[in-house]
């Protein structure tokens, strides 16, 4: 890409999957340093090598060229729902001349302290010249809208979808209980105003967190922030209050604003919430998912709601050829715990029956009394 690209790139307003992509050319060796060229660069003498930084935007890169004149590590930072500011950090060693082009041998990358990537280099070549323009219909298009639909399981429980993530909403006499609170802030936000309209006049008080991974735990700091206790499992809390304690300056948030100490209630094995509708929270033991997994159960209306574990498929759909391990975990669970099942509300995927759970791990259906 020609230093003009640069500039082309960086001065765009441009959608974040685009950025993000444009990023990943500047973490390379070349593009770090045609990027450092055309971006007002600064640079300063550490130890036996030279520091050079810039910024495009909001977002920053720093690199380190060593004695050897070679790009020995970039730094930038992005913003994560969960950790805030998130360092990333790439690594490059062993520089071998692969025909005319000088490029490293080895490289390693971490995410927030934690290696992602390790790539040995074979072999390199160097592609032609290009400039490369951003069409207009992608520089111009708009940010995705973030949509919440609600459907009635029964009175006063709402299965909240639209988008690859759900949750569900249990009415309360004077408040309102929330199972996953998924992704981001955006989702979250949507989720307020969802629940404010088929809910109205009743806070969310609780907020149930299936399990810690960023794609069910990214919307949770906005509760934090509108002050609902969130409810986890004893080994998630610490690890929260940490992960909650990062500095948000990228893309700050609400929580970032206000800075409200989070509310927890936590348990190992079960809990239980509710006035007007009793609901139960168990920890799925043995699952090969998340050490602390969990699925909530509502005795009454005979439905669990859970995540990662049985992703029900289409209807219709044939079993697979081979059950997930994570479904024939989550019924032998649900067998265990001796719960009355008959719908199962994915936090992906859909409602599906219990049976359909039970074809999915190639069990018979239950027999009727």
């Amino acid at each position: 890409m020609s230093i003009r690209g640069f500039k082309t790139l960086a001065g765009l307003g441009l959608t974040a999957s685009v950025f993000a992509g444009a990023a990943e050319i500047w973490t390379t060796p070349q593009g770090f340093l045609k990027a450092a060229l055309a971006n007002n660069a600064k640079s300063e003498t550490v130890g036996a090598g030279v520091e050079v930084s810039f910024a495009i935007g909001a977002r920053r890169f720093t690199g380190l060229i060593g004695a050897d004149n070679h790009v020995a590590q970039i730094k930038t930072w992005i913003d994560t729902p969960v950790l805030g500011d998130t360092l990333i950090e790439t690594h490059f060693s062993g520089y071998k001349d692969f025909g005319g082009l000088s490029f490293p041998a080895e490289i390693h990358r971490s995410e927030g302290g934690h290696e992602i990537l390790h790539v040995s280099v074979a072999s390199a070549k160097a592609n032609g010249a290009v400039d490369i323009a951003v069409p207009a219909n992608v520089a111009s298009a708009p940010a995705p809208v973030v949509t919440v639909a609600s459907e009635k399981l029964a009175d006063g429980v709402f299965y909240l979808t639209g988008g690859t993530h759900h949750s569900l909403a249990v009415e309360e006499k004077d408040h309102v209980v929330l199972i996953e609170a998924p992704l981001s802030e955006q989702r979250s936000i949507a989720l307020i105003q969802k629940i404010g309209e088929v809910i109205p006049g009743k806070p969310v008080k609780y907020v149930v967190n299936s399990h810690v991974h960023f794609d069910h735990s990214g919307g949770l700091r906005t509760f934090v922030d509108a002050g609902a206790t969130i409810v986890t499992q004893d080994i998630s809390k610490a690890y929260y209050e940490k992960a909650w304690a990062a500095p948000h300056t990228l893309r700050p948030d609400r929580l970032a604003a206000s800075k409200k100490a989070a509310k927890f209630e936590t348990y190992e094995h079960k809990h239980a919430l509710g006035d007007l509708h009793a609901i139960e929270i168990h920890h799925i033991a043995g699952s090969g998912h998340s050490d602390d997994l969990a699925l909530v159960y509502l005795p009454k209306e005979k439905l669990v709601i859970e995540a990662d574990a049985y992703t029900p498929a289409a209807v219709g759909a044939p079993p697979p050829a081979t059950p997930n391990p994570f479904s024939v975990n989550l019924y032998d669970n649900i067998q265990k715990l001796g719960l009355d099942v008959e719908r199962i509300a994915g936090l992906h995927g859909r409602v599906a029956s219990v049976d359909e759970l039970r074809a999915a791990i190639g069990l018979k259906k239950a027999a009727s009394n």
